[in-house]
């Protein structure tokens, strides 16, 4: 997945859900990220740019709190595919 995607998808799950990011930064230093409380604001906001470990680490962080809240939403990994919007023959759908 593109590092721009994932961040904007990460930012919208995030947003949509009004989730706690000192709770997200927290965890996502328990998963084995090391960026700044404010590195991930910056970041869930698209004002920055985080490496792809704490990328992945905060994306794992945001699925985990939606599981827990029972929310559908969820947050990309860096590795995930970006299933993408298209108009075709047959109309609107999903591609990979």
């Amino acid at each position: 997945m593109d590092e721009v995607d994932q961040q904007a998808l990460i930012g919208a799950v995030i947003l949509e859900h009004g989730l706690d990011l000192d709770r997200l930064w927290l965890a996502h230093l328990a998963l084995g990220g090391d960026a700044s409380e404010q590195s991930i604001r910056d970041y869930s906001a698209g004002l920055a740019g985080l490496p792809v470990t704490d990328r992945d680490a905060l994306a794992q962080a945001v699925n985990e709190h939606c599981v827990e809240a029972g929310l559908p939403a969820r947050a990309p990994l860096s590795g995930s595919p970006l299933v993408q919007a298209h108009t075709g023959p047959r109309g609107p759908g999903l591609s990979m």
